[in-house]
């Protein structure tokens, strides 16, 4: 009987091995790190557009209900984490103190929401019948309703996002911190028109305007 001969099989050296073994690792730690970016700016998207809902349904909820003081809708953030939302859910025309509901975020995400001009929460942004916005701080000190949301809020952590209420009640989400005294308003510009000598003017019209030959 013939024996089998092995020694022309090859395998894998110990240093190639380690050399998949390390690029593997590379790539896995990569995708992780990834995927955590990636879930935390997810994180932080989330609470950006639900801070700018409840902030566009307290402005509308005014301006339906023609909401004078103490019933104007308002947004109250109770610290970064935390905020509440005081408005007409059930449409009655009255803000019920069954009606307030709370958003607290501390645990499911590590975003903060900061305030560009203070750090004595609570703030409150309370918008009246015309839509127009109103923000005070603690203090009672009126401040400039512009919000920083951001995850680890830091020079390091540069994603964030900036909501901005105008005093008229525009509410903006922008990358940059924005001035919201500077959001343009509506123009309205006089137009001289000639007179349309093709119409027919009744006899109360104003004839003064002459129609060219």
């Amino acid at each position: 009987m013939k024996r089998s001969s092995f020694t022309n099989q090859k395998g894998f050296s110990l240093i190639e091995i380690f050399i998949v073994l390390v690029i593997i690792g590379v790539i896995t730690t990569f995708a992780v790190l990834t995927f955590g970016s990636s879930k935390v700016d997810l994180q932080r998207q989330a609470i950006t557009r639900e801070f700018k809902i409840y902030l566009e349904r307290a402005r509308f909820d005014s301006v339906k209900r023609r909401a004078q003081d103490p019933e104007r809708a308002t947004i109250k953030l109770l610290s970064a984490t935390k905020f509440t939302a005081a408005l007409d859910f059930n449409e009655d025309g009255t803000i019920q103190p069954n009606e307030i509901r709370t958003v607290d975020f501390t645990q499911r995400a590590n975003t903060r929401i900061l305030v560009t001009d203070t750090f004595n929460y609570p703030v409150t942004v309370s918008f009246d019948q015309r839509g127009h916005a109103t923000a005070i701080d603690a203090t009672n000190t009126v401040v400039d309703p512009v919000f920083t949301i951001c995850s680890n809020c830091s020079a390091s952590s540069p994603d964030r996002s900036v909501i901005s209420v105008s005093p008229t009640g525009t509410i903006a989400i922008t990358r940059n911190e924005a001035d919201p005294t500077t959001f343009p308003t509506p123009s309205i510009t006089n137009v001289n028109t000639a007179p349309n000598c093709y119409v027919y003017y009744s006899t109360n019209a104003n004839m003064n305007s002459i129609c060219p030959l």
